[in-house]
Order: structure tokens, then C-alpha cells, then sequence
């Protein structure tokens, strides 16, 4: 079953900021690999990337990054790294007392951060929003368990594990072709919960050599 969440889903832009000297075809590879996993959750493409030219800021860190874009969640930052390991930096915000408490951070000047695949970016995105995961369970994934301290070094890139990344097929219908599904169970595997979803007719996707789910 599909569900076209084009005509619900308003559009989401996600921000980053460009720190190091790189060329055209470097930041159209960062937007196609971008794009690459946006796909996988939707493929109208609802998040959308926004690079900002900061390359005067390439002296500052992490935090001084998020300083100076305090309002901005997530920030990413796109570094003279990312043309070879395909990562960016998905920043969240600074950690607060109740975090310190907690034992998840060191102290209130921790910054939830970790470098991800930018094919990851958007899927990762989806699950902070819904709490079905957090920086700190996908940090402890690469061996960096809690407390986690103010200063650490990530060794291994985070990623989700996905194989490959395929662009999707455009498949083309009439109304006499499609058939439609609210099943609660069926609704439950899409974000936003839609309220139908439709999906093409055994017979003409078998037709047509595709499978019909």
C-alpha cells in the first residue's frame, strides 16, 4: 500500500551550514546522497536541504557552531570531511540539568551531536521526532556510553546499516487500476497516520512485472 502524504505532509527544511571550501559537484553530491535517504520515507521529498555558506566559521567547534545558531534544531554541518566519509555533523542542543542528573551527560555544556551518513539524515530526523530512539542510544551503538562527556571522540561514523539507497519508480495509473485500504494495521506502518492508502490491483501490477503490496 502507498500513501501520497504530498498532498498532506507540508514541506520541512532542514538546515546546514558549510564550513570548509568545497566545489559545486561536492555539494550536489551532498544533496543527492541527502536526498538519496529522503527518498526512503518519502519519495516527494517533504525534507528539504538548505545549505548556508559559513566558511568563516571554519575555525569554530561544535558548540560555538550551535552558539551561533541556538534557534536552528537540527543544525548540520557540512566540514571539509564530508566530500570523503559522506557524513555530516546532526547537531541537536545543548544538554540540560535534568540530562546531568539523569547520567546521561557529563554537564550542561554537553552537546547532543554525532556524525551520521547524510543518507541517514532525514530517517534519523523521523525517529527523534517520534522518541523512538535519542543521540545518546545511537551514540552508545558506536561504543560512546553514557555519560557522555563534554569532549569525545567519535572514531566510527554512525549509520543505520541500509545497503543501498534507491531512487524510486514513478509508476502511473488510472483509478480503475488502483484499490484502496484503511486497515488500522496497514495505516499504522506510515508517518503522518493517514486515513487511506491505495495500492495498484494484482492483476495489472502483475501485468506490468511488479508486485502489489
Amino acid at each position: 500500500m502507498v500513501h501520497n502524504s504530498d498532498l498532506t505532509r507540508e514541506k520541512i527544511p532542514i538546515d546546514a551550514i558549510l564550513v570548509a571550501d568545497l566545489t559545486p559537484a561536492q555539494l550536489d553530491t551532498v544533496q543527492e546522497k541527502f536526498g538519496n535517504g529522503a527518498i526512503l520515507c518519502n519519495p516527494f521529498l517533504a525534507e528539504q536541504l538548505f545549505i548556508h555558506d559559513k566558511r568563516e566559521w571554519s575555525s569554530c567547534s561544535l558548540a560555538d557552531l550551535k552558539r551561533k545558531m541556538p534557534d536552528t534544531c537540527p543544525l548540520l554541518v557540512v566540514d571539509l570531511h564530508t566530500p570523503n566519509d559522506g557524513a555530516v555533523w546532526y547537531i541537536e542542543d545543548f544538554a540540560n540539568q535534568q540530562d546531568v542528573d539523569g547520567g546521561i551527560v557529563e554537564n550542561t555544556n554537553t552537546l547532543f551531536k554525532i556524525c551520521m551518513k547524510l543518507e541517514d539524515v532525514v530517517i534519523s530526523y523521523m525517529n527523534f521526532e517520534v522518541a523512538s530512539t535519542s543521540t545518546d542510544e545511537n551514540l552508545s551503538q558506536i561504543g560512546i556510553f553514557c555519560p557522555i562527556l563534554e569532549e569525545f571522540t567519535q572514531d566510527k561514523l554512525y549509520t543505520l546499516g541500509f545497503d543501498c539507497y534507491l531512487n524510486p519508480t514513478w509508476v502511473t495509473t488510472s483509478l480503475d487500476e488502483i484499490e484502496e485500504g484503511t486497515e488500522l494495521d496497514t495505516l499504522m506502518n506510515l508517518l503522518p497516520l493517514p486515513t487511506k492508502v491505495y495500492r495498484l490491483k494484482e492483476d495489472v501490477a502483475r501485468s506490468n512485472g511488479l508486485k502489489s503490496t
